[in-house]
């Protein structure tokens, strides 16, 4: 699972400019667009002739040291690459967070020898270094530059499969905050970095704690308007569409060829959906889905609140109506042919299935999340799946999953899922549309590369769970068992304070604290 490029692949390019990549072993962008003027150079021999549009540092700002001379030598790199430039030249530079939670967590940096030594070191002579937020926002200004725009990916640049900006950061229940976790050899796995995350989303602090940057730096006036992007990671390669949101509406392209076949299918949908008599919000424009913006809540974030505020009756009024919604529209056709279960000979008793209202128009993704709704209507996207023949139940079912799912941290004290699924009559079919699930995914994800997923997972949760019952026994000689274990206490400590810092409404000095508690110089 190669997402090297993802970093950059979405960004756009004006076609014909110049681009120089100054990459650190080998060049990732050489292949990423046709239609610039490539050049490159690696950083250890750097050169610079010549003025580009473009100047990309993915992974190589940190070794200002080793080929800047000077007092500040982040300075005069960047005054350096600006030379370089044109008049409306840009820097795209991306560098892991010396604060990012993987570190804390006890993930290792190739450019420290064991764990934890980045999170409190100074700033080195003559070394790469990973560096604050607050630092490279003091760097750039210092060089001269005028204007940037940070960009937050996760899990990381190394690894992108989404990238978030200060105009829409993540709370605890975005999908995208369940990534895959990629830790370099000899780190030790102290604690889900998931579910710190999460919390220090709800916290407000997810741009200090995110695990990498990615700042776009210019002289001039930044134009771009791109707020968030997401990749399918997970798909297959006819089904991989690249999620661009701007400040004007949500646009999905596709990622290659033979992806635009599915955007096709997916007009197909949206004209027979309206058909039906829905509301859809999306439309095709030069080969991609734009959807317009609506303002109001998404129906999950509405049940939720009912939820939340105790008012479960509400919430599942809420449900209720939205399925006899759905339901008046998709049983307007007469179904014709095998139903899902045979065609995908899942076994299920005749009795229970008898149970079921089966429609034609199998649009899985009805789903509350996917679901604008203001005065009374609803206004769906995002509707890209179809399956004839299935149950109305298994759309039911696959709605509140899913709003369990994602929500999961705020409403599991209140509500289970299991209570959610007994109130709609689906936990006796729950196994059946299980295997349905299953069979509806294996369609359109690539097995190697989830299989790839589920075995590092299986790894992360081991080492988690042997964490939990051995004290991270980690087989090593006791005096260094010691020198970790203290280290690890010390960090936890540190970090509970930067929580507390934070809790006691006085979060404005985080960062300033962080520095104070990790011994952080400035040279």
């Amino acid at each position: 699972m190669d997402q090297k490029t993802n970093i950059l692949k979405w960004y756009p390019f004006e076609e014909g400019a110049s681009l120089l990549e100054i990459y650190e072993e080998n060049s990732i962008l050489e292949n990423l667009n046709n239609k610039i003027n490539y050049a490159s150079c690696d950083i250890q021999s750097l050169q610079l002739e010549g003025e580009y549009d473009y100047i990309t540092l993915i992974g190589t700002y940190e070794y200002a040291p080793i080929v800047c001379e000077g007092e500040n030598p982040y300075i005069s790199f960047l005054k350096k690459l600006e030379k370089h430039l044109k008049p409306n030249g840009k820097i795209l530079l991306a560098i892991d967070n010396q604060l990012g939670i993987k570190y804390f967590a006890g993930a290792k940096n190739k450019h420290y020898s064991k764990v934890f030594e980045g999170l409190g070191s100074q700033i080195r002579a003559k070394q790469p270094n990973l560096l604050l937020k607050a630092e490279l926002e003091n760097f750039i200004k210092q060089a001269g530059f005028q204007n940037y725009k940070f960009y937050y990916p996760l899990p990381d640049y190394h690894n992108t499969s989404c990238i978030f900006t200060d105009q829409f950061l993540p709370k605890s229940n975005h999908s995208k905050i369940i990534y895959p976790v990629h830790y370099e050899e000899g780190s030790i796995v102290l604690y889900n970095e998931i579910d710190v995350i999460k919390q220090i989303c709800d916290m407000g602090r997810f741009t200090d704690f995110t695990n990498s940057y990615l700042v776009e730096i210019s002289n001039t006036e930044i134009t771009n308007q791109i707020k968030f992007v997401n990749y399918n990671i997970f798909r297959k390669k006819e089904y991989q569409l690249i999620v661009k949101i701007d400040e004007n509406c949500v646009k999905k392209i596709p990622e290659n060829e033979k992806a635009k076949q599915h955007i096709k299918q997916i007009q197909e949908y949206i004209e027979h959906l309206k058909q039906l008599g829905f509301e859809i919000i999306e439309d095709v424009q030069d080969n991609a889905i734009v959807s317009q913006f609506i303002k109001a809540d998404e129906l999950d974030k509405i049940i939720v609140k009912q939820i939340r505020q105790g008012n479960i009756e509400e919430a599942y009024q809420e449900i209720e109506k939205w399925y006899q919604y759905i339901k008046e529209r998709l049983q307007k056709e007469e179904i014709t042919g095998e139903n899902a279960f045979n065609k995908y000979k899942i076994s299920i008793p005749d009795e229970q299935k008898e149970q079921l209202h089966f429609v034609k128009s199998g649009y899985i993704d009805l789903s509350f999340e996917n679901i604008f709704y203001k005065e009374d209507k609803y206004y769906f996207y995002d509707q890209e799946w179809y399956i004839e023949n299935i149950p109305l139940e298994f759309i039911l079912y696959r709605a509140i999953n899913n709003l369990y799912t994602y929500n999961v941290n705020t409403i599991k004290q209140i509500i289970t899922r299991e209570k959610l699924l007994e109130k709609f009559r689906l936990n006796e079919f729950v196994k059946y549309f299980e295997e349905l699930e299953k069979v509806i995914q294996a369609q359109i994800l690539q097995e190697d590369v989830v299989k790839e997923y589920i075995e590092q997972t299986k790894q992360y949760y081991k080492e988690l769970e042997h964490l939990k019952q051995t004290e991270y026994d980690l087989k090593i000689q006791q005096e260094e068992y010691n020198k970790l274990k203290e280290e690890k206490e010390k960090i936890e400590s540190d970090y509970q304070k930067l929580l507390q810092e934070y809790n006691t409404s006085r979060g404005w000095k985080l960062i300033k604290m962080g520095r104070k508690l990790l011994g952080r110089g400035s040279k």
